[in-house]
């Protein structure tokens, strides 16, 4: 019934869906999440809270299905590999994040540079070192 790109395109699209819906299960189940610059509070009721994972499960049942019945693509990914690809994002973001690059945000305060690269150059080396443990494993 599907072609190839058509049977990708909706591997890819219900393979997101899917994703997402475990976020939205890990927030709904995890409660309050307080972080150094995030704070999730939890303010869901628990009767909505439970109609919610009752409806997920549905959906899931439902992609589990179609997946089936049109035999998508599973995809299949390491956590290494995942893991890597976030800590390069994290790594390119901290560079752009540096008082050089916060210039287009406007004028940069004199000495900014000095107060606050140190700080972005420490979390960047840990990054680095991490990747560097990752990378160790993709061999």
């Amino acid at each position: 019934m599907l072609n190839e790109y058509q049977r990708r395109g909706l591997s890819v699209t219900l393979r997101i869906v899917e994703e997402s819906l475990r976020d939205i299960e890990h927030i709904l189940n995890r409660g309050d999440d307080i972080g150094i610059l995030y704070e999730v509070r939890d303010n869901v009721p628990a009767a909505i809270k439970d109609e919610s994972l009752r409806k997920i499960a549905l959906i899931k049942d439902r992609i589990k299905f179609v997946a089936a019945e049109f035999n998508l693509e599973k995809t299949y990914t390491e956590t290494n590999r995942e893991t890597f690809g976030k800590l390069s994002y994290c790594w390119e973001i901290l560079q752009n994040a540096k008082a050089g690059k916060l210039r287009r945000y406007g004028a940069v305060t004199p000495g900014l540079e000095e107060a606050l690269d140190p700080h972005l150059d420490i979390i960047i080396d840990c990054i680095l070192k991490i990747e560097h443990l990752f990378r160790g494993i993709q061999k």
